[in-house]
């Protein structure tokens, strides 16, 4: 990937730690924010990586960044620089690249009276987590992590196992229900990843200078979308054998079987 870099930008004044510095440049590239200085007429660089930056504090046109060492590095920068460190320091992490199920083909098990749905049921099950990642890229601040509300998204996976159910047996019984609790069964570790996910989310808002906070909350993202790809292999086992078991019923009594669900 080419690095993208955004700079130089000017620096009124720079304090590292308890040394004044004086004017600056500074530059964003992908993974770290490098100031230049003059000292005694060379030039020298602090390169201070995202990922080693711990707190990010905002006041008017005054930034104070205090990195994994307990430095202070403490500089006055038009609000274009502030803003763009903010939105990098905390870039919303890639959630479906290394996922197995995802995507992926399912051609090789569709047979005679199989399921054939399994593609259509795949991407009803991811869609609000796509959804709320496509919000999350088009916010900023807090708005990216409200977009992937733990709450909702457990409500829309509750509602779709629901369906899922309904959709196999047409009348509200014991059997609908049964299948229902086998499904809500086998995704009860993703319920519990976006209880975290919640909960990890409203640490992070309540303290939005806080880095580490927004590393515990984008890590438990990441664990929440690989939960995701592990329960929906499940539930598509699960749903496969609802499906057999429907169409074997179906020859039992001597009925032609419909078109696989």
């Amino acid at each position: 990937m080419v690095e993208r870099t955004h700079g130089p930008i000017p620096i009124t004044s720079l304090r590292v730690g308890r040394t004044d510095v004086g004017a600056a440049t500074a530059s964003i590239e992908d993974d770290a924010l490098t100031i230049f200085v003059r000292i005694e007429g060379e030039e020298k660089a602090l390169r201070l990586r995202f990922s080693g930056i711990d707190v990010v504090r905002v006041n008017g046109d005054d930034v104070d960044i205090v990195v994994r060492d307990g430095r202070h590095v403490l500089f006055t920068a038009p609000s274009a620089l502030r803003d763009e460190l903010f939105a990098r320091v905390r870039a919303l992490p890639e959630l479906t690249r290394t996922l197995r199920a995802f995507g992926s083909s399912r051609a090789r098990r569709v047979g005679p009276g199989g399921r054939t749905t399994d593609a259509t049921e795949q991407r009803r099950f991811f869609a609000p987590f796509l959804d709320a990642r496509r919000a999350a890229g088009s916010a900023t601040g807090d708005a990216a992590i409200t977009a992937f509300s733990g709450s909702a998204l457990a409500d829309a996976l509750a509602e779709t196992l629901k369906q899922f159910a309904a959709d196999r047996e047409a009348e509200a019984g014991p059997a609908r229900r049964a299948l229902e609790a086998e499904l809500v069964d086998a995704s009860e570790p993703l319920f519990d990843a976006l209880a975290a996910l919640g909960e990890s989310a409203d640490a992070a808002i309540a303290a939005a200078e806080d880095l580490r906070l927004w590393r515990v909350w984008s890590a438990q993202l990441r664990v929440t979308f690989e939960t995701a790809d592990r329960v929906w292999m499940s539930l598509d086992e699960a749903l496969d054998a609802a499906h057999r078991q429907a169409v074997s019923e179906l020859v039992r009594k001597g009925k032609p079987s419909r078109k696989a669900r």
